[in-house]
């Protein structure tokens, strides 16, 4: 499944859309794991292309393609995080550790 980029159709081999109520940014297929959760812990932890596709099992070109698509769509993925963030915070969660806990 491919998606629209200014009119034109993009297809993807490791992305998919899924439905969402809110989230439009692409999923890793056959995981539940969108672009930035893998993104976002590739960073949090470091890890290079490499080590995360063998972390998650996944092919190279996985990892290399959700990079790209990470690059291409940065605003949209930028602002679902903060959404995220705010729905997290209205439930009463955290997405920060406290200070002696």
């Amino acid at each position: 499944m491919g998606q629209a980029k200014m009119g034109v159709e993009v297809m993807y081999t490791y992305l998919e859309a899924r439905p969402h109520r809110w989230r439009k940014q692409l999923w890793i297929k056959g995981r539940h794991m969108t672009v930035w959760h893998l993104i976002g812990t590739m960073r949090a932890s470091g890890y290079t292309k490499e080590q995360t596709a063998v972390n998650y099992g996944l092919p190279l070109e996985a990892i290399e393609e959700a990079m790209a698509y990470y690059q291409e769509n940065r605003t949209l993925i930028e602002a679902e995080v903060e959404e995220e963030g705010r729905r997290l915070r209205a439930a009463g969660l955290s997405l920060g550790h406290r200070a002696g806990h």
